[in-house]
């Protein structure tokens, strides 16, 4: 648990740091569609950063499936429905942590109230595989980003595509 602590401290710390710079800009317009690249220019720049090292992690490991590195820069992009402010994340990841049981049923729903953060934290996963759908992603693209929170995924895929799954949650869970 204290690993756990201390890491989202330093996820938290993360989140201050600037928007990706011109570098990173043609390196992301590498990776992405015109459709997809709109959409990535939208998320919040903590998730752009975040989603940037997702990318940075894998390519540093030797990854170079395209719809791995596409995954790594969209996964968030159900985040661009409802932005979350800085408490907001620091108040779901302590819910998720001290009350995983409860957080089930209170991240079901709309996002208003109290429980806003929970619900956009368990469904911005299905948010952004349709707005990847929308953008002209691959289907695999959208699966990856669909089940990218699930250890148990959804819908049909092939040991390939739960390979690449558990690759992108790993580098997730580490960046």
């Amino acid at each position: 648990m204290s690993s756990k602590i201390g890491y989202r401290i330093w996820q938290f710390w993360q989140s201050f740091y600037s928007s990706p710079d011109e570098n990173d800009w043609r390196n992301i317009g590498k990776v992405l569609s015109s459709g997809e690249l709109t959409l990535y220019q939208q998320l919040p720049v903590p998730d752009q950063t975040h989603s940037l090292r997702v990318l940075e992690s894998l390519v540093e490991a030797g990854e170079d499936n395209p719809d791995l590195l596409k995954s790594a820069l969209l996964h968030d992009l159900g985040k661009i429905k409802h932005p979350l402010q800085r408490w907001e994340r620091v108040f779901a990841v302590l819910i998720m942590a001290l009350f995983p049981i409860r957080n089930k049923k209170w991240s079901a729903g709309k996002p208003t109230g109290w429980k806003r953060p929970l619900v956009i934290i368990a469904k911005h996963p299905h948010w952004g595989a349709d707005l990847a759908r929308e953008a002209g992603s691959t289907a695999r693209v959208i699966w990856l980003i669909d089940n990218h929170e699930n250890r148990d995924p959804m819908g049909e895929y092939s040991p390939k595509d739960l390979i690449l799954l558990r690759k992108l949650q790993k580098v997730d869970n580490q960046n």
